[in-house]
């Protein structure tokens, strides 16, 4: 199939700059509801949505909504899309690129024999974002904690592609850092990484010391019981997508700071991770379809 249309929608500069990107590639790209930006003239900006709709390829935001009723977009000046009124209107045959669309979403797009492409399904694309989610994770760390990383004491739950880039970098800066990952794989990986694995009856013997607790998995893993473990001034910082990986009570009920930092990427390096989307999708074009 040749392609020469693609609408972006919403988000916040990721968008934007995977727009630029795209544009040069020489696909004619429309950006509706996406951030305000000097975008070069040859970028169409829709009207409406259904004007947007009416392509041959469409790139959503990521995350796809912080809510779960609207479409994710950073422009607080236009009105908010619901993901009702999205799916109302898109139409059969669609070309879809996503970035973790809920499965539930995925299956309805699949019943009007929508074609689905997500950019996790690139290696190059997961370890780009990887490693500027880690940079920007370390940024966050530096600002909200009143104390130095070097010889601090963080637990790293879970150890996928964001977890290994994260544990070096905070590694090569003096920090002690646990791993607890089931896969025995990545536990030996952690472990040649120069970092330290810990099995799961371990885990409360290190909670009691830990400065930081950095989770990159979306669901809980430390139970009640194990939190209360923790002391009083460690810091929790949860990177993982929906549901994440602690309440947002957390601070209120165990007194533990806090902070959920979702699209570190977008928040830190916008023009790099919109870069690294935009090719992550002209590569799927050229070889996928």
């Amino acid at each position: 199939m040749s392609i020469s249309q693609i609408t972006i929608l919403g988000g916040d500069l990721r968008q934007a700059y995977a727009a630029e990107y795209l544009s040069l590639c020489g696909y004619q790209i429309t950006c509706f509801q996406t951030p305000d930006f000097p975008y070069n003239s040859n970028i169409y900006l829709g009207e409406s949505l259904k004007q947007a709709l009416d392509t041959q390829v469409l790139f959503l935001p990521t995350p796809f909504s912080q809510d779960g009723v609207h479409l994710f977009q950073k422009n607080s000046s236009s009105p908010p899309i619901t993901i009702e009124k999205l799916f109302q209107q898109i139409s059969q045959h669609m070309i879809v690129f996503h970035n973790g669309i809920p499965l539930p979403l995925q299956e309805q797009l699949k019943a009007r024999d929508c074609r689905l492409y997500s950019l996790s399904d690139s290696s190059e694309f997961t370890e780009i974002n990887a490693r500027l989610t880690a940079e920007g994770l370390l940024s966050e760390v530096i600002r909200y904690t009143p104390f130095s990383l070097q010889n601090t004491a963080t637990l790293l739950l879970g150890y996928g592609k964001c977890g290994n880039a994260i544990g070096p970098l905070f590694s090569a800066l003096g920090t002690r850092v646990y791993v607890l990952e089931r896969e025995v794989a990545k536990q030996l990986q952690a472990e040649e990484n120069g970092l330290l694995a810990l099995s799961d009856s371990e885990k409360t013997t290190i909670l009691p010391h830990c400065d930081l607790v950095i989770n990159t998995i979306p669901q809980q893993v430390l139970s009640e019981q194990e939190l209360k473990l923790l002391p009083g001034d460690c810091h929790i910082f949860d990177i993982a997508s929906a549901p994440f990986g602690f309440s947002a009570d957390i601070t209120v009920t165990f007194s533990l700071p806090c902070f959920r930092l979702p699209g570190l990427p977008g928040k830190f390096h916008p023009k790099t991770a919109g870069i690294t989307a935009g090719k992550a999708i002209e590569r799927m074009i050229h070889h996928d379809l």
